[in-house]
C-alpha cells in the first residue's frame, strides 16, 4: 500500500501544482485556457504512475491492463454512458422546477452564434442542433476524450487498482473512488462542474466519484483492460453536457451528472450490478 500512497501523493501534487500556477497567472475558469489546463490535469495520474514505477524500479506501464484486444465489454463501455446520462436527464425532470426542454439559454447562446453565419433558410433548430451532437459524443469518447480519460484511468484503474489485488471488489472501488474524487478538489474550487457551489462541490464530486467508481471498475475487471475503462470514462464525459442542454435550466448541485440526479442514477446502477452479478461485486480484485 506504500506504493499506492506514493502514487496518490504525486497525483495530488501534480494537479495542485498545475492549478496553482494557473491561478497565480491570474487566469479564471472563464478563460479559454481553462479547458487546456483541465486536460493537462487529467494526465497527472499517468505521470504519477510512471514516477512511482521508476522510483520502485518496476517496469514502466507494465502489468496495468493496457490490453488492446477488444471484446464485448468495450462496446458496453462505449454505450452504457449514453443510458446513464439519459437516466440523469429523466431523474432531473422529476425534480421540482425542472423539465425536458431544448429551449434553454445555454443552447440558445450557442445556436445564435452558429446561425449568425448560416444563410437564411438553413438555420438550425435547437432540437436538431442537440441531436446532431450525438455522433460527435460517440466519436469523442473513443478519440480525444478517451485519450484524456486514459491519463486518469491508467492511474486509478491501472496502477492504484493493482495495489489492491486480493482485496474486496466494493471496498476497493469505494476507496479508489474517494481518492479519485478528492483529486478533483483544485479544479472544483476553481469553478469546474460546480461554478455556483465550489466548496460544497468538492464533497459532492467526491461522493459522485465514489458512486461511479464501482461501475468503471466493473468494466475494467470484466473487459480485462484499462482501455475499456478509459472509453467509458471518456464517453461519459462527452455526453455529460447533454444534461444541461436538455433541461429548462441548470442547477450544478441538483441536475449535474456529478450532482444529486447523477448520484441517484449511479447508486441505482450499482444496485442493479449487485443484483445481477453479485459474484463479481463480492469477489476479490
Amino acid at each position: 500500500m506504500k506504493k499506492g500512497l506514493l502514487f496518490s501523493i504525486i497525483a495530488y501534487a501534480g494537479i495542485w501544482l498545475l492549478i496553482g500556477l494557473y491561478w497565480l497567472t491570474g487566469q479564471t475558469p472563464e478563460s479559454p485556457y481553462f479547458q487546456v489546463i483541465g486536460a493537462l490535469c487529467m494526465f497527472t495520474p499517468l505521470v504519477a504512475t510512471i514516477i512511482t514505477q521508476i522510483f520502485n524500479k518496476e517496469p514502466v506501464l507494465h502489468g496495468l491492463g493496457i490490453n488492446w484486444k477488444p471484446n464485448l465489454w468495450w462496446l458496453v463501455a462505449w454505450l452504457l454512458p449514453v443510458f446513464l446520462i439519459a437516466a440523469v436527464i429523466g431523474v432531473s425532470c422529476l425534480l421540482p422546477g425542472f423539465y425536458f426542454s431544448f429551449e434553454n439559454p445555454k443552447v440558445a447562446e450557442m445556436l445564435d452564434k452558429i446561425n449568425s453565419i448560416l444563410p437564411e433558410g438553413k438555420k438550425l433548430t435547437p432540437a436538431f442542433f442537440i441531436l446532431s451532437q450525438i455522433p460527435s459524443g460517440f466519436i469523442a469518447g473513443i478519440t480525444i476524450n478517451g485519450v484524456l480519460a486514459f491519463g486518469e484511468e491508467i492511474g486509478w484503474r491501472g496502477y492504484l487498482l493493482k495495489q489492491f489485488e486480493g482485496k474486496k471488489f466494493l471496498a476497493t472501488a469505494l476507496i479508489i473512488g474517494a481518492i479519485w474524487g478528492l483529486w478533483h478538489a483544485p479544479l472544483i474550487l476553481m469553478g469546474h462542474n460546480f461554478p455556483d457551489h465550489p466548496v460544497i462541490g468538492v464533497f459532492v464530486m467526491t461522493l459522485s466519484c465514489i458512486c461511479l467508481a464501482p461501475i468503471v471498475q466493473y468494466i475494467r475487471v470484466k473487459s480485462g483492460s484499462v482501455i475499456a475503462a478509459a472509453i467509458f470514462h471518456g464517453t461519459y464525459n462527452a455526453f455529460a453536457t447533454f444534461v444541461a442542454a436538455s433541461l429548462n435550466r441548470v442547477d450544478d448541485l441538483l441536475t449535474n451528472p456529478a450532482g444529486l440526479a447523477g448520484i441517484i442514477v449511479l447508486v441505482a446502477t450499482v444496485g442493479i450490478l449487485y443484483l445481477t452479478d453479485k459474484k463479481t461485486l463480492t469477489s476479490k480484485v
